[in-house]
This record gives structure tokens, C-alpha cells and sequence, in this order.
């Protein structure tokens, strides 16, 4: 079952604000070619925090405005069971533990936000 969960709206943002796939690929100093594959796929990319950064920064919008959840097939939320839950900021996670996936979650997007806390907090 293919199951998309977050789609990428960043070909509706940009038409909604008129940038062109030049303007956006000058201003993040990269190829037209790769803002027109941005703009084409509904499912979501592998973005750095950078890469996702100077995005909205270009377009003056939120990530939430580029996102969008979708429920699966029988209209519930997919979780994700290799996830796991915040700790304090003075405890640290085995990220090693964390990114175990197994073979049928290969295929769906998953955005995960981590903050990060500095030590003097």
C-alpha cells in the first residue's frame, strides 16, 4: 500500500506568490532544473534545515504553509512507531536507536523537527 503522508506544496506557494523557478534558484544559489523537480512532486523531499530555511526565507512563508498532512487510505493517521518521544534537554537520544526502520516504512515521507537546546539553557 503506497501511503503518502505529508504532501510538498511548494509548486501551489510559488504560483500563489508568482516567483519564478529562476528567481527562487538565484536566491538559493542552485539549478533551475532543481527547483522544477522541487515544484513537481507532491511527496515530500529529503531537505536540509538550511535548504528548508532559505525556502521560506525566499518566499516569505512558514514550512506549514509548504506541507500539508494526509490521512491514509482508511482515513487514519499514520504513526510512526520508530520515533521516540521527547526527553529533557539535558538527556541525550541514541540516534542510532531512533532511525531503525523497517522495510515497509522505507516508502513513506516522514518530517521529523528536532530542536536543539543549548547547554547554558
Amino acid at each position: 500500500m503506497d501511503i503518502k503522508v505529508i504532501r510538498w506544496k511548494l509548486n501551489e506557494v510559488m504560483a500563489r506568490k508568482r516567483i519564478r523557478n529562476k528567481d527562487l534558484a538565484k536566491t538559493l544559489s542552485i539549478t533551475e532544473t532543481s527547483i522544477y523537480r522541487l515544484r513537481k512532486t507532491d511527496e515530500m523531499p529529503r531537505l536540509s534545515p538550511e535548504r528548508l530555511n532559505g525556502i521560506c526565507a525566499a518566499l516569505e512563508c512558514q514550512p506549514g504553509e509548504l506541507l500539508e498532512w494526509l490521512p491514509d487510505d482508511d482515513g487514519n493517521q499514520v504513526a510512526n512507531t520508530n520515533q521516540t518521544s521527547l526527553e529533557p534537554p539535558n538527556q541525550k537520544t541514541d540516534l542510532a536507536s531512533t532511525q531503525q526502520t523497517k522495510p515497509q516504512d522505507r516508502n513513506r515521507s516522514f518530517l521529523t523537527v528536532v530542536a536543539e537546546v543549548p547547554e547554558s539553557a
